[in-house]
């Protein structure tokens, strides 16, 4: 069986470029905003609320409730924001797509730990 060991100087060396990467696409959209080729909204709190939805939410392929959440109060706190009296139908709209998402969830099995007593190891010899 072979072994991989990986060089800890490559791993950083991805993280220093992510890092590199984030701080140069926000230059740039700070860059942007300063010639008012971008709309307000787009650099407003309820965007840095969706922005990291959608990062948790790739970063764990949306298996994790929480990064569908911050995506949806970010756009309810978005919309609520840029159009006049929008919170009157935002905010129903919010809830009821959160019951439906409870309901229509997929289940987790709770018999992870069930064991199969068939399971026959042959490393163990019968007598």
């Amino acid at each position: 069986m072979k072994t991989i060991i990986e060089n800890p100087n490559i791993q950083q060396h991805k993280n220093r470029t992510t890092v590199g990467a984030i701080i140069l696409v926000i230059g740039s959209l700070l860059l942007i905003g300063q010639f008012d080729l971008v709309p307000d909204w787009l650099f407003s709190w309820p965007m840095i609320l969706i922005a990291v939805g959608v990062y948790s939410g790739v970063k764990h392929h949306f298996r994790k409730p929480l990064a569908t959440i911050m995506i949806i109060l970010g756009m309810a706190f978005l919309f609520t924001e840029n159009f006049d009296n929008a919170d009157r139908v935002v905010w129903p709209i919010a809830i009821i797509a959160a019951g439906t998402w409870m309901i229509l969830r997929q289940h987790k099995k709770a018999d992870t730990n069930i064991i199969d007593t068939e399971y026959k190891d042959s490393s163990f010899k019968e007598l």
